[in-house]
C-alpha cells in the first residue's frame, strides 16, 4: 500500500505532494511522535539536513582520516607509499 503525504508549508505558497511507502510512513509517524512535532516539521528539518549534507562542505577523505587520527597512526619506512610493491614483495618472501 502506498501512503499519500501531501502538506501544505504554513508561511510559504508552495504544497508538495508525495507518495511513500509504508515503511516511510511509519517512520515519519514515529518521528513526528518522539519529537513532539508536526508532520509538516519533521519533513522541513528532513529537508533542511538533507540539502545541507548534499550541498554543504564535505570534509576530504584526508580531513577525515586526520581528524580521526587514523593519519600517522601506523609505523613502517617513510618511503612506504612510494615503494609498496617492493616491501609488499619483500615480506611475502619472508613468510615463504
Amino acid at each position: 500500500m502506498v501512503t499519500w503525504l501531501s502538506y501544505v508549508m504554513y508561511d510559504m505558497s508552495t504544497r508538495i505532494n508525495a507518495r511513500i511507502d509504508d515503511e516511510l510512513s511509519r517512520q515519519l509517524e514515529e518521528l513526528r511522535r518522539r519529537s513532539g512535532q508536526t508532520l509538516t516539521e519533521v519533513i522541513e528539518a528532513a529537508i533542511r539536513a538533507w540539502t545541507q549534507e548534499q550541498l554543504g562542505k564535505r570534509p576530504s577523505a584526508a580531513e577525515v582520516f586526520a581528524s580521526t587520527g587514523f593519519i600517522g597512526s601506523g609505523d613502517g619506512p617513510r618511503d612506504l607509499a612510494r615503494n609498496a610493491k617492493k616491501y609488499l614483495s619483500e615480506s611475502l618472501k619472508r613468510k615463504a
